[in-house]
């Protein structure tokens, strides 16, 4: 108990420390002044998309519980939708909102297992998405730009990094060799039943959903990225949209890592070193990171409403 408690505090003081050496760099003023001048339309559209993907997002979750006939309506399915995203602002990483849908979606099924699969391959179709979207348009800022080297080292390694994880999700061949991992330092009872969701996971890649659900995944993710686009011309960010659709599936998945709260500290500081490569001042790139996560706590606010007003027993499975 100590230890997990321990864990939390220092991810906290991580949370803190990233910010703290961000607001030093940067300076109080300089990012109060680029707040104080926000575009109002900008602004307001990014808001707007934002939230649209969130309804898109919750329709693409509902169609894979469906699939694995968790029959529950699309309405309860927006409720629990929004708590995980409320939460994913305050929880550990910017993924500690899915414990919340798998906790909420597995007590209104009868397939446990498959209910929890669907929060994980809805995940990791998201992340897929924002891959392949990076990955078309990464030759374009590489080839064309005045980019640091090293920046453009860093995200093919990141990009690499994560084709190997979606690997070890959707191929069970490229993921045997790893099977040691679980066996050797999770409890077996875990373990028995990470095998059983992911016997699940892989079975669902291998069906005709799934192209159903990617097109969905892009048309979101598309959406999403729009928005940091919107909040950045809304700080004076001028950059082609191009740049952002490579940029900002880098900053999700470093914001996705387990070491801060929502996110926080990581994000900020990607953003600074990737749009800084493109001349963007750091406090600009700084404000639109900042903007962009009081976006995802004003928009996910419905979800915190519905975890606080609802009643006990949640989730009541549609009859046939």
């Amino acid at each position: 108990m100590r230890r997990r408690y321990g864990f939390q505090i220092l991810k906290v003081i991580i949370s803190f420390i990233l910010i703290g050496l961000l607001l030093h760099r940067i300076g109080l003023r300089h990012l109060w002044t680029y707040l104080n001048q926000i575009k109002a339309v900008p602004f307001a559209l990014g808001f707007i998309i934002f939230v649209g993907s969130h309804f898109l997002g919750s329709f693409q979750w509902w169609l894979l519980l469906r699939h694995e006939k968790v029959l529950i309506s699309w309405r309860e399915t927006i409720s629990y939708y929004f708590v995980g995203l409320f939460f994913n602002n305050f929880f550990v990483s910017s993924l500690g909102g899915d414990v919340f849908r798998m906790l909420d979606v597995r007590k209104a099924a009868r397939n446990g297992t498959g209910a929890v699969a669907t929060v994980v391959i809805d995940r990791m179709i998201g992340f897929f998405a924002l891959s392949l979207l990076a990955f078309v348009t990464a030759p374009w800022v590489v080839l064309r730009s005045d980019m640091d080297p090293r920046l453009k080292w860093l995200i093919l390694v990141l990009m690499f990094i994560w084709i190997l994880i979606l690997g070890l999700f959707f191929n069970k061949r490229f993921a045997k060799p790893f099977a040691w991992i679980i066996e050797k330092w999770i409890p077996e009872r875990i373990a028995s039943k990470a095998r059983e969701v992911y016997r699940h996971i892989h079975r669902i890649g291998r069906e005709p959903i799934v192209w159903t659900i990617l097109f969905i995944a892009f048309i979101v993710q598309g959406l999403r990225i729009l928005t940091h686009f919107f909040l950045g011309l809304s700080v004076g960010i001028g950059l082609s949209p191009v740049y952002f659709f490579l940029f900002i599936p880098v900053v999700a998945v470093m914001a996705s890592l387990p070491v801060s709260f929502g996110g926080i500290g990581l994000r900020e500081q990607t953003a600074v070193l990737l749009f800084g490569g493109m001349g963007v001042m750091a406090p600009r790139a700084f404000s639109m990171e900042f903007l962009a996560y009081i976006v995802a706590v004003l928009s996910s606010l419905p979800g915190g409403i519905v975890f606080v007003t609802r009643k006990k027993g949640v989730g009541n499975i549609e009859r046939r």
